[in-house]
């Protein structure tokens, strides 16, 4: 089992918001990193890295650059923690056990098998590519085109989009790179009052 698969990706939300299924028209705008600096996100997570996959829930919490990320069930092993601001890391497991920088980074990949876009995962649990690296989208998949992009060796591609206080937000997403795969479920977004 990789615990820490989990902990990538990403994330999302909101109980009682409209669902939009991807291509249609809403009203919402797209969600935009600048202004929704402060934000959480409830759901589910699924992976599948290197032959392994497992299930677990989650909880991601937005300050600015400030990333923290709680995963429970399966995947966290009874509960990871993970702090970044797309630079630096750290890493607790349920026990409390911490680790920092690099040490918590080979951790992270050793368990993931695959390096995480650490400054990236913020932008793309909002929605889009982040701003400073590129990106091309749409996404082709079985079904068909879906919104979504390629960015850093990562496909990222929304399945379905809720409208919550005005904006465009995924509720579900899955990211895949190298044979491991993601599949995030946003089951409840938090947003600050407009």
């Amino acid at each position: 089992m990789r615990p820490w698969f989990a902990a990538l990706a990403f994330a999302l939300l909101v109980t009682g918001c409209a669902t939009t299924p991807v291509g249609s028209s809403s009203g919402s705008r797209p969600a935009d990193p600048e202004q929704l600096t402060q934000w959480m996100a409830k759901g589910r997570i699924a992976l599948v890295a290197q032959g392994e996959g497992g299930s677990g829930s989650f909880v991601w919490q937005q300050r600015s650059e400030r990333t923290e990320l709680t995963l429970r069930g399966p995947l966290g092993a009874g509960g990871l923690a993970l702090v970044t601001d797309g630079t630096t890391i750290e890493l607790s497991d349920g026990a409390g056990q911490p680790l920092n920088g690099e040490a918590a980074r080979a951790e992270l990949e050793r368990r993931l098998g695959v390096k995480l876009p650490l400054a990236e995962l913020r932008y793309w649990m909002l929605g889009g590519p982040a701003p400073d690296s590129p990106g091309s989208g749409p996404v082709q998949t079985s079904s068909g085109s879906v919104p979504g992009f390629v960015q850093g060796g990562w496909v990222v591609s929304y399945e379905e989009l809720k409208s919550q206080a005005g904006w465009s937000l995924p509720a579900r997403l899955t990211a895949t790179t190298n044979g491991a795969r993601v599949r995030i479920i946003v089951d409840d977004w938090i947003l600050p009052a407009p």
